[in-house]
């Protein structure tokens, strides 16, 4: 791919992306090395890829922030769509991760982070594809968030998000993987998978294709830290909850919540301390939530049905981390079967020290917005220590109702 572009020395390719390849170069007019990002040729024929080419260029030429790359020049010569940014050395958050990274680094990267995410937000802009590729760093340590090559300006794209789902599926949030609209806080969600990613070198939800990824995203609880990082947790829980209304406003927010999280030892030193009975060394215990209907019988209007929800706790906090799901698993049954859900099983493994709180959490279930039915359902509730031993098993009544109020079988 031999290229002249006036006022630019090319010297080497650097790599080549799904749109465009980068070159390195040296921009005459102050002797200096950038970076070219240019619109493979066959792409540049095609007007709507040409435009949201042009697109990336006109965004992060609008934005100054330390945090997001720089772009110095943007142009068209004999057919090429160009733009030339800062020549980054540092290599990428992907390395990085891969090579392992201090919490000290990586509590640094989310502040660099969610400072450029906070100024996008504010300028009206939403990146939709925070991930560890799209994180360079300059000589100094300090990162960039790159590539604004599917940015959208909330002001200008009306219906953002609806329609195309543009993003990477490892990253992407609940709203992005439905095609709804998208909020700052949907890049938030992107930046807690990257924070979780750089604690622990792995992403916090997995799937074998693009629906398995989905489902992960939408409906599996968020995975617990290991318990020397366990502190970050109620970040983590903040960043990644399923409703965008449940994340922090801003990108401030997000440094907010991080600078008031408890030190490692003043957490541990409590967590040690709420188990006065506890001998020996915890058994740990793998976040999980399992959640099936299955038939319970026959009636005029056809089959009747019981939800069975079986979860592993390993602490009152990942307890309470797996309600987001299964609230919206209870209301989608609901609205899908009416009056014919006829009783709800649960069975809860966990240590014993939380079981009170945890049965008083589920006694609350009824009280919640849009689950008020379960006080027409029975409720069993089973509640099983991490070694297999039985803790306490209670079955909750439906309340009495008039006769009026009780929905025809």
């Amino acid at each position: 791919m031999a290229i002249r572009l006036p006022g630019y020395r090319i010297t080497e390719r650097l790599g080549k992306g799904g749109m465009a390849h980068v070159f390195l170069a040296t921009q005459n007019s102050f002797e200096r090395p950038v970076a070219i990002k240019i619109l493979s040729p066959g792409l540049a024929l095609e007007p709507r890829f040409a435009e949201q080419f042009m697109r990336e260029a006109r965004t992060v030429a609008s934005l100054n922030h330390p945090h997001i790359v720089p772009v110095y020049d943007v142009g068209e010569y004999e057919g090429y769509r160009y733009l030339t940014m800062e020549y980054v050395t540092g290599g990428s958050l992907k390395e990085r991760i891969r090579n392992g990274m201090s919490e000290a680094d990586a509590e640094t990267v989310l502040r660099q982070l969610a400072s450029a995410l906070h100024y996008a937000g504010e300028h009206h802009f939403i990146h939709r594809d925070v991930k560890p590729d799209n994180v360079m760093f300059r000589a100094d340590g300090s990162a960039l968030l790159m590539d604004f090559g599917i940015a959208s300006s909330m002001i200008n794209d009306s219906g953002l998000g609806k329609g195309k789902q543009m993003g990477t599926p490892k990253y992407m949030s609940p709203e992005q993987h439905r095609n709804q609209p998208l909020t700052p806080q949907s890049d938030l969600y992107s930046l807690g998978c990257v924070f979780y990613e750089m604690l622990t070198g792995e992403a916090p939800f997995k799937g074998k294709d693009v629906s398995a990824m989905a489902n992960a995203h939408l409906r599996e609880p968020i995975p617990l830290l290991p318990v020397k990082q366990r502190h970050y947790q109620p970040l983590l829980r903040a960043l990644l909850a399923k409703d965008p209304a449940d994340r922090p406003e801003n990108g401030n927010a997000a440094v907010t919540l991080l600078e008031g999280l408890e030190s490692p030892d003043h957490y541990h030193k409590a967590r040690s301390a709420y188990r006065p009975q506890q001998q020996g060394p915890a058994t740990a215990l793998a976040p999980r939530l399992r959640l099936k209907e299955v038939p319970l019988g026959l009636s005029w209007r056809g089959k009747l049905y019981q939800y069975d929800v079986y979860l592993v706790a390993d602490d009152f906090e990942q307890f309470q981390g797996h309600f987001p799901v299964l609230r919206s698993a209870l209301l989608d049954w609901h609205s899908q079967r009416g009056s014919r859900c006829k009783g709800v099983s649960i069975k809860a493994t966990l240590h014993p020290w939380i079981s009170g709180r945890v049965k008083q959490y589920l006694r609350d279930l009824r009280r919640i917005e849009g689950l008020e039915y379960l006080n027409r359902i029975p409720i069993s509730v089973n509640l099983v220590a991490a070694d297999g031993e039985p803790i306490e098993q209670l079955l909750m009544e439906p309340e009495k109702t008039t006769k009026a109020e009780t929905p025809d079988d």
